[in-house]
């Protein structure tokens, strides 16, 4: 009985190896084949793209030959390698050519499937083949339910993005996931034309505090001089998170009004708030900021510390006879903080105060 038992055992073993042999040379073949026909299809592709980029080819010669491959291959193609080979422009000119292909109607049309990577093919091919018809398209594939469809569809607002789609992005991103957030901040960036006065308006203190952080972190990516007065008003917002995010956003504006600002916020009652505007401080190149930056060596919160040596320490010699006068400070932790900065080099400073 136990025999018979060991044998079922090593029988059944051996099934399940052979199994898993099977579908490692299963999925090797499909790579192959894969690989094969990605392959074929970047050649037939290279040509014409060549001779397009050179100007003696043309849009409908490249599009000819994408609508005779698969649609695999063919979107593969055309997003990951022609789009980012060509101008604007010459982008939008191919996509005149395929719109109404019927290859390309097919994908797009599958921004209402069930299944989630279907959706995100027709948001990677309304990236190239968009318009600004699609509006209501591009708006759908935004709310989607799944990341990376989202993001997928951030990408198409270079192309199709317009003044209603932007405000809709800006007034929807606090909901978004993380990585979602860092496309879009990245594409609204890209369009700060409609960006920058839809955020203007936006930018008020009565705004739901969730979206006013994301916002503000808008400012600080643009840094567009016309957001430093809104960002100033916030400066002594009674929200603490709010004098946070805006002392952050001003080191990113070089201008007199932004150093004066940060340079009031290092008598901020919170440490949090005075270590922000000491980072800004040395960010900005604040000269003037000197003594301000040398008394806050003294704060009771060693991060304030720190980060006003590091400052000091990115102002130049200026900065760094600072540091080494607080070295004989009789304030131990002035002293203790000034010898520890001053003891690094200019590339670990940059380092530090960017972290």
């Amino acid at each position: 009985m136990r025999s018979s038992v060991i044998l079922v055992v090593a029988i059944v073993q051996g099934i399940f190896f052979g199994l898993l042999l099977l579908l490692l040379f299963v999925n090797r073949a499909r790579q192959s084949i894969r690989a094969q026909r990605a392959t074929s299809a970047a050649n037939r592709v290279a040509e014409p793209l060549q001779r397009w980029l050179l100007g003696i080819g043309s849009a409908a010669d490249l599009a000819n030959v994408l609508r005779r491959l698969p649609e695999r291959e063919a979107l593969d193609q055309l997003t990951m390698h022609v789009a980012s080979k060509t101008a604007p422009e010459q982008v939008a000119q191919l996509a005149r050519s395929l719109r109404e292909d019927r290859w390309v109607r097919r994908i797009l049309a599958q921004a209402g499937s069930r299944w989630w990577w279907r959706r995100l093919d027709a948001a990677r091919l309304l990236a190239v083949v968009g318009s600004v018809r699609d509006r209501t398209l591009l708006r759908q594939l935004l709310g989607d339910a799944h990341a990376a469809v989202q993001a997928a569809a951030s990408t198409c607002l270079t192309r199709v993005g317009d003044a209603m789609l932007i405000e809709h992005v800006l007034d929807t991103l606090h909901t978004r996931p993380p990585i979602v957030r860092v496309f879009q901040l990245r594409v609204l960036r890209e369009n700060w034309k409609h960006t920058v006065p839809a955020l203007l308006e936006r930018l008020v203190p009565v705004a739901p505090m969730a979206k006013l952080q994301v916002w503000i972190t808008l400012a600080e990516n643009i840094a567009d001089l016309r957001c430093l007065a809104p960002l100033i008003a916030f400066s002594n917002h009674p929200v603490v998170e709010m004098r946070i995010s805006a002392a952050r956003a001003m080191r990113r504006y070089v201008h007199p009004d932004a150093e004066a600002v940060l340079r009031e916020m290092m008598h901020d009652s919170d440490w949090r708030v005075r270590a922000q505007a000491a980072r800004g401080l040395g960010t900005v190149g604040a000269s003037d900021a000197i003594a301000d930056l040398s008394f806050a060596l003294a704060d009771r919160s060693w991060w304030v510390r720190f980060r006003s040596a590091l400052s000091l320490a990115q102002l130049g010699e200026v900065g760094r006879r600072a540091l080494r006068l607080a070295r004989e400070r009789p304030d131990r932790f002035a002293a203790d903080m000034a010898a520890m900065v001053s003891g690094l080099s200019d590339g670990a400073v940059v380092e530090l105060a960017e972290a």
